[in-house]
């Protein structure tokens, strides 16, 4: 990264996030209550970052057993 340039953070809605885990609107806006997932307000507006929701699916990966 060179001087003075600024990192890009990829923000996605609540409907870009239940298509990316191909979940229901209403499961993000679930774990969106309940703060399972980060997010942040922009506006009045729920975003979540990209590296966030990854982050999210590799915390809750279950390893098999065999």
């Amino acid at each position: 990264m060179s001087a003075g340039s600024i990192p890009t953070l990829e923000l996605l809605t609540i409907p870009e996030v239940a298509d990316l885990l191909r979940v229901s609107v209403p499961t993000v806006r679930r774990l969106q209550e309940q703060r399972r997932i980060p997010f942040t307000k922009i506006g009045g507006s729920v975003r979540f970052i990209r590296g966030d929701v990854v982050a999210y699916v590799q915390q809750e990966r279950v390893e098999s057993i065999g």
